[in-house]
């Protein structure tokens, strides 16, 4: 049981390991996905509003969904918001579930990549929050685009307006063909993971791609927070 101090609400989440709780204190208690802590926190929360202003539903894609409780924060901030956490393992997605039964958050069983395809999913001994994805033509995990995501969800009436991204390396797929989505968000919060793949230069494809672009680019713990400067 958790007390957001802020709304005074109690939120109630399942654990299963210490992996969730290190994930738990990272989301709600660290705020790692909070927009206090940014110089344009009041630009990011105003475009939110004229998206529902504007009749329509923000749309939050959580890649790299775990456990659902990045998800459940972003349902609690912003509960007019379309939330789709996206998710490859299935013990995860479960658990997910569950800690957003209360919410309007939609689960989806696949791994972000650039392309809609297969892969497979690698667990190298880090716990349920640190899989990994591979691309296999014949791999049992589905890979989803972001651009297949938006388009399903602007059949429903929804805006891009925040995309986050921990997909333990798979970032240098992510990144490496199709990212006109980036554009639409005006927020991207993404945790690279060159520490943890050592010469492998696996950001290099996403700095290639965001340094082409107007946008701001801050770093706050673990994460780089990309920011639209056209709005």
């Amino acid at each position: 049981m958790l007390l957001d101090l802020r709304s005074g609400r109690r939120l109630e989440i399942r654990l299963r390991t210490i992996n969730d709780w290190c994930t738990a204190k990272q989301v709600f208690f660290d705020n790692d996905y909070g927009f206090e802590k940014l110089a344009r926190g009041g630009d990011l929360n105003r475009r939110f509003d004229e998206i529902v202003e504007s009749g329509h539903s923000p749309l939050i894609l959580d890649c790299g969904g775990n456990i659902g409780l990045a998800a459940r924060f972003f349902a609690e901030t912003y509960p007019q918001a379309e939330i789709v956490s996206i998710e490859p393992d299935r013990d995860n997605i479960e658990q997910a579930k569950i800690n957003t039964a209360t919410t309007k958050v939609t689960t989806i069983e696949a791994a972000i990549a650039s392309n809609d395809g297969n892969g497979t999913l690698i667990d190298p001994g880090l716990g349920n929050n640190g899989y990994r994805v591979h691309e296999s033509a014949d791999g049992a995990v589905r890979l989803i685009s972001v651009n297949t995501l938006i388009a399903d969800a602007r059949a429903k009436k929804c805006v891009p307006f925040l995309i986050k991204i921990d997909i333990e390396g798979f970032e240098s797929e992510l990144f490496s063909k199709n990212t006109e989505w980036i554009e639409a968000f005006p927020i991207l919060i993404i945790e690279l993971h060159d520490w943890m793949l050592p010469k492998t230069a696996n950001a290099a494809n996403f700095l290639k791609t965001i340094s082409q672009l107007n946008r701001d680019f801050v770093f706050h713990g673990e994460n780089v927070f990309s920011i639209a400067n056209d709005f």
